[in-house]
């Protein structure tokens, strides 16, 4: 029986958003399978502190803000022809929670910049790498948001959306050349900015509304986007998978 097991070896990952939450449990999983990351986060203090105190070959901070024009220019410009990524996990997003009528244009703006054109344009020039090596395996995360929605989550719901339609249609245009396009829609999980935004009661409230009745740990988020970056994945594109203990299904 042939061995089944998640091999990343020699493969460098791009992985936004990594240094806390979701994104950091995908790193840290992506690490001990052998990738190569590089983690980018929106703090320059951070990144420079992270970049010191980890001293491995296996994993680089850089400094990406979606939001601010001039860091996402420099990055597609200067930083990422440095590197040859095999894989691209778009995780980094923001949310706002409030009525559409309350939201001003410059919550569209921030909420769009972040979670869609910043994915998108980073996706369309990682993708032209890809393409010239005939490899790639993209990952892009969205929510339990782009599949129902609730009351306040206008703005993000639509940019989750997005994703999702950027995902299709880059599943069918990228497939000749061996590049899967997916997305992940992770529901409550467990991070330390779920807690901290919480209370006891709160978090208590959210567990009762969950078939498995808790929340997701992020590792078992990671284990998901491992499996479709992965040596296993050969044939899955162009989807949305939920992970969510079968909130959706209620």
């Amino acid at each position: 029986m042939p061995e089944v097991s998640i091999n990343l070896n020699g493969k460098v990952a791009l992985i936004t958003g990594g240094t806390r939450g979701i994104g950091k449990s995908i790193a840290e999983l992506f690490i001990t399978a052998g990738a190569i990351i590089l983690v980018t986060g929106t703090k320059k203090e951070e990144i420079e502190a992270l970049n010191k105190t980890e001293k491995t070959c296996k994993v680089t901070y850089l400094y990406l803000d979606f939001s601010v024009e001039e860091s996402v220019s420099d990055f597609i410009n200067k930083t990422l022809p440095k590197y040859q990524v095999d894989i691209l996990i778009n995780n980094a997003g923001i949310n706002k929670i409030d009525l559409n009528i309350k939201t001003t244009d410059n919550d569209f703006d921030l909420l769009n910049d972040v979670n869609l054109k910043g994915p998108y344009i980073l996706t369309r020039e990682v993708s032209k790498q890809m393409k010239t090596k005939g490899y790639g395996r993209i990952v892009n995360i969205t929510s339990i948001w782009s599949v129902v929605s609730r009351s306040g989550r206008s703005l993000y719901s639509l940019t989750k959306w997005g994703i999702i339609g950027l995902t299709k249609t880059l599943s069918i245009e990228l497939a000749e050349n061996n590049i899967l396009v997916n997305s992940v829609a992770p529901g409550f999980t467990k991070t330390d900015l779920t807690e901290s935004t919480n209370s006891k009661e709160e978090l208590k409230t959210i567990n009762s509304l969950i078939p498995m009745k808790r929340m997701a740990e992020p590792i078992e988020i990671a284990n998901l986007v491992a499996f479709l970056s992965s040596n296993l994945n050969t044939y899955i594109t162009g989807q949305n998978i939920v992970i969510d203990g079968g909130y959706t299904n209620v």
